[in-house]
């Protein structure tokens, strides 16, 4: 029966970093006004979602033109900095004590006669993945609502760069892409997607793993 439940709460504990890194992590969603001078609806740019390893990829292929263009996170807008500062670092907290609880939560399954410490940190890490899908909505909302607009994100000295320094092509793209009270490009939606869901359900199938067997160790007492 011991046997049983560590094999189980192993299995459930190390399935959270496979899900983590290959299932959905972000959803965005980006659409543009542009073509609402035509139609009553505006037109979708991305729609995607995407997982942890696809990021990365995203970022190896794509590093060496970030590089050249400038763009780095010393060159991000104080306003965006100021915003976002709070809960992003809360964020990357959460989510590195999720991991930790979860680690911790293994060597208790393995090394440990006591359910009790696995269940507590698993606990704790399905507290620590929920705070950390608010810190993130939180991150989000100041792009989605306006607050931050595209332009304030990639900032007027990455936009004159691309315009090749000329003020009048880059006046264009500022409009463009929103500043402002008119924003004709904006992120409509920017949350965690099902790797976050995931992440919090195993956490919880661990919990009631373990009172379940805890409940049948009484019985059998």
């Amino acid at each position: 029966m011991k046997a049983v439940y560590k094999i189980g709460a192993v299995l459930l504990l190390l399935a959270i970093l496979p899900v983590l890194i290959f299932l959905p992590f972000v959803k965005i969603i980006v659409v543009s006004d542009v073509t609402s001078l035509f139609g009553s609806t505006p037109s979708i740019l991305l729609d995607e979602s995407y997982s942890l390893k696809e990021l990365y990829e995203l970022y190896e292929n794509n590093k060496e033109a970030i590089a050249s263009s400038g763009f780095s996170l010393s060159s991000l807008p104080e306003n965006f900095i100021s915003a976002l500062k709070v809960p992003g670092i809360t964020f990357l907290v959460l989510f590195a004590l999720a991991l930790l609880c979860m680690v911790l939560a293994l060597f208790f399954v393995l090394f440990s006669k006591n359910k009790r410490g696995a269940m507590v940190l698993s606990a704790l890490g399905a507290a620590s993945a929920f705070g950390m899908n608010t810190a993130f909505n939180n991150i989000a909302k100041p792009l989605i609502n306006g607050a931050i607009s595209v332009t304030d994100l990639l900032g007027e000295e990455f936009l004159s760069k691309i315009s090749g320094g000329m003020s009048t092509l880059g006046s264009a793209l500022m409009s463009i892409l929103g500043g402002g009270s008119k924003q004709l490009i904006d992120i409509r939606l920017l949350n965690l997607s099902s790797a976050y869901l995931f992440m919090l359900l195993l956490f919880l199938g661990v919990i009631l793993w373990s009172v379940a067997f805890t409940l049948m160790e009484w019985d059998k007492k």
